[in-house]
């Protein structure tokens, strides 16, 4: 006999805390690892024993799902822990459980490597500044300190707009922003988004609504997540100038890339934004022009100058060097034969940000030390570099 709805809704609200934890801060699925590292910090379990048997009960009673983590085709010693439907409804009030999707089964492990990444930020970073400057460590007063950030951190692709709305209409932030820039930006974003919608309902359609449809490109080209940029009218293959015109804070989310903090000192905007190499391509190129499209479409938010500080972020200590060799490499001029200048200002430059521009940006590659944490360290050493 299956467990009742009345004891999952007992099971949710004694650890609402930890459902919480898993749907915010991992898009509903997270490592046990590091919820167990938000217990310690957020004082919800004295150790690891007590930890363990509130998750088992979370397990048994159908509320959450707990497998072996497998990373890039591996299995590893750590566990995950996925939410229910049931869960999902707990959290969304919703009142039935038709009324929810459930987490989609992939062949991929996209979903919790971004967790992972995100979860060391808030861990690393968000968490120690709570605790300085609010003094109490909690679930909420996490949350406050995203949106104090006006972080992008918890937002999942496509969640653009309701970002960008929210941004738009910040009080404190009225006097610095391009009002106009920033509708333009929603205005794309609302217009791609119904292409989707209709294309998704056209595919249903044509399959007796058993079907999805085809919402987005299957290119595995380095650049294919700008290819769904432009005006949905435009039939031809986007120019680098309309992929540079045309980008939006939902192509960032789709790249990985998320705002970690926009903050005035000194009467200057500073922006700092996060890009997660999380399946460890190490490819400077499509980096460097997303760090690129990142700033030209920052400078339409913005109505005076701005800060940008990018923290390009890798699974090792390994990747993070190769990244910054790439960037500092010095490629040989095709006419004159010479070594001029460093990749990362050439590739900058040919996508519209020019020397004066990149004085603002300040670009730091850096590590979460993943594959030591999370990946057995050297026993998928040969797996993830390959």
């Amino acid at each position: 006999m299956g467990i009742s709805n009345a004891n999952k809704q007992a099971v949710c609200e004694k650890y609402r805390t930890y459902v919480e934890i898993i749907y915010r801060f991992g898009n509903k699925v997270m490592l046990m690892k590091q919820l167990y590292q938000y217990a310690e910090l957020l004082g919800i379990a004295s150790n690891f024993s007590s930890f363990y048997n509130s998750i088992m009960e979370l397990v048994h009673a159908e509320v959450i799902r707990k497998e072996p983590f497998v990373a890039f085709g591996k299995r590893t010693q750590l566990q995950t822990l996925s939410l229910r439907k049931y869960a999902i409804r707990f959290i969304e009030q919703k009142p039935d459980s038709n009324s929810v999707a459930s987490l989609p089964k992939t062949n991929g492990n996209e979903r919790i490597l971004l967790s992972i990444f995100k979860n060391c930020y808030i861990i690393n970073k968000v968490i120690p500044r709570v605790k300085r400057e609010m003094g109490e460590t909690s679930f909420a007063n996490i949350i406050k300190m995203l949106k104090r950030d006006h972080s992008t951190i918890l937002f999942s692709k496509n969640q653009g707009i309701p970002f960008l709305s929210e941004l738009r209409n910040d009080k404190k932030l009225q006097p610095i922003l391009n009002i106009e820039g920033i509708d333009q930006c929603l205005g794309r974003m609302r217009e791609i988004k119904k292409k989707h919608l209709d294309g998704f309902q056209r595919g249903s359609s044509m399959s007796e609504g058993k079907g999805r449809g085809n919402t987005r490109s299957s290119s595995h080209s380095p650049l294919a997540d700008l290819e769904d940029l432009v005006d949905v009218r435009v039939a031809k293959d986007p120019t680098k100038e309309e992929k540079i015109d045309y980008y939006t804070i939902d192509t960032m989310l789709s790249f990985n890339a998320y705002i970690a903090q926009i903050k005035i000192k000194d009467g200057k905007v500073n922006v700092t934004v996060l890009i997660f190499d999380i399946h460890n391509k190490q490819n400077i190129y499509r980096t460097v022009t997303h760090i690129a499209c990142i700033y030209n479409m920052l400078n339409r938010f913005f109505n005076s100058e701005f800060l940008l500080r990018i923290g390009i972020v890798s699974i090792d200590e390994f990747a993070s060097k190769n990244l910054k060799a790439q960037a500092e490499s010095k490629p040989i001029d095709f006419n004159s034969k010479e070594r001029k200048g460093k990749r990362q200002s050439i590739i900058l430059r040919e996508w519209r940000v020019d020397e004066e521009m990149q004085m603002q940006i300040d670009v730091q590659f850096v590590d979460y030390d993943i594959t030591n944490q999370f990946l057995d360290g050297i026993k998928h050493a040969n797996l993830i570099r390959r």
